[in-house]
């Protein structure tokens, strides 16, 4: 199916070199078969197209980021969110892109923004936190957490970190409540505080 669609629109790009969806579209199937090369140079051409896709620019950006070329997928995600500052996947993205290029500051930054814009996404929260964390913010990376489990009470990962923060701040009583609590939604992640807690 995938090697159909790639041959279609591949045809409509030779017969109209500017079929924008055409190039858009071939990105898309490029991107779900993991060739990132050919995905990057489909949504290139988007782009060349119409500048104004701010889809694009963050689909190229995400192209980037999986084959870790960081510092062009972070150039991309501020183009798609220049074009609509309110794109919070772009900002969460743009936070990891920083984040794997060891520019803390600037991911919390970027996440940040994802919270603003949606002060209910639970996972924005959780994914602020850790970046509070990795520069041993612990308390800011607390309240974080505390946001998170308060619009999701069963979110693993945010009551996981909050106990691994508490932990930090050698508060183990509180991070054994997490553990408590977490033993109730995922043994797994309970036993990875558990062992953290008590090594």
């Amino acid at each position: 199916m995938n090697n159909e669609a790639i041959e279609a629109y591949k045809q409509a790009v030779r017969i109209n070199p500017d079929f924008v969806k055409a190039h858009y579209n071939l990105g898309i199937v490029y991107s779900e078969l993991d060739m990132n090369n050919e995905a990057i140079e489909a949504y290139k051409q988007t782009v060349r197209i119409n500048p104004d896709n701010a889809k694009a620019h963050y689909n190229l950006g995400y192209a980037y980021s999986k084959l870790d070329m960081n510092n062009v997928a972070i150039e991309a995600y501020k183009q798609a969110i220049k074009i609509n500052p309110d794109y919070v996947d772009a900002h969460l993205n743009l936070g990891a892109a920083y984040s794997k290029l060891d520019m803390n500051n600037e991911a919390i930054e970027a996440y940040k923004q994802a919270v603003r814009i949606n002060p209910d996404h639970a996972n924005a929260r959780c994914i602020l936190g850790a970046a509070y964390s990795k520069l041993d913010m612990n308390n800011e990376a607390i309240e974080a957490y505390k946001q998170a489990i308060k619009i999701n009470p069963n979110h693993v990962y945010a009551h996981l970190n909050l106990g691994i923060a508490y932990f930090g701040l050698n508060d183990n009583n509180s991070a054994l409540e997490q553990y408590k609590i977490l033993k109730k939604l995922d043994s797994e992640k309970a036993n990875e505080l558990f062992n953290r807690i008590y090594k």
